[in-house]
């Protein structure tokens, strides 16, 4: 199984054309004010326009007004929103496009069950759990948690970078995987290396 990679929280043309270059399937880009990685609407539709149709660009939402998602979808129609927050089922379900929801775990969590909640999610990924942060935390999550009987998929995030991303893949059976903070220099600029290196570790799993 190939799995699907995004790396998250790029803030640049260079750093989505380098990602690509890399090996990367998804970019994902965040419109939530309060991230360090945040980027202005305008910013966000340049990167997308460099990178659409190479790979898959993520718009990253938290609790945001459904104005402002619609609008950025309507810029950015090939995108896909990920909702970070505490957004209902209703309202993930709202938009014409495909979604992603994240789950921050912190105690014992149900695939299962969240699946049957977020009925036509494309996909759910799980994160670390922080009351001051959403995503980009740089600490994993105890993957013992994740209950999925049914190997249902999902994406892996939170604190995976190079040292500790064959780790998670020799214990956690995922789809795909999600990297910022791990794979960056500071907060919104990627280090090539750490990127390179992520991803070829990943690529080796079932190569």
């Amino acid at each position: 199984m190939k799995h699907f990679i995004k790396i998250c929280g790029i803030t640049s043309v260079e750093d989505a054309e380098a990602v690509h270059l890399a090996g990367a399937d998804a970019i994902g880009l965040m419109m939530y004010k309060n991230s360090s990685r945040y980027l202005e609407l305008n910013q966000a539709k340049k990167i997308y326009d460099s990178i659409n149709k190479r790979l898959q660009v993520v718009l990253i939402f938290v609790d945001q007004t459904e104005d402002y998602v619609g609008e950025c979808i309507e810029l950015m129609p090939n995108s896909i929103s990920q909702f970070h927050g505490s957004e209902t089922p209703t309202y993930c379900n709202s938009f014409k496009n495909d979604f992603i929801k994240a789950i921050n775990v912190k105690e014992k969590f149900n695939l299962e069950d969240a699946y049957k909640k977020f009925l036509g999610v494309k996909i759910l990924l799980l994160d670390s759990f922080s009351a001051e942060k959403y995503g980009g935390t740089g600490d994993t999550f105890n993957w013992e948690l994740i209950q999925n009987s049914q190997q249902l998929p999902f994406i892996l995030a939170g604190g995976l970078n190079p040292d500790n991303i064959e780790l998670a893949l020799s214990r956690v059976s995922c789809t795909g995987v999600d990297a910022s903070s791990g794979v960056e220099s500071h907060p919104g600029k990627k280090d090539l290396f750490k990127v390179e290196s992520f991803i070829k570790k990943v690529r080796e799993v079932h190569d």
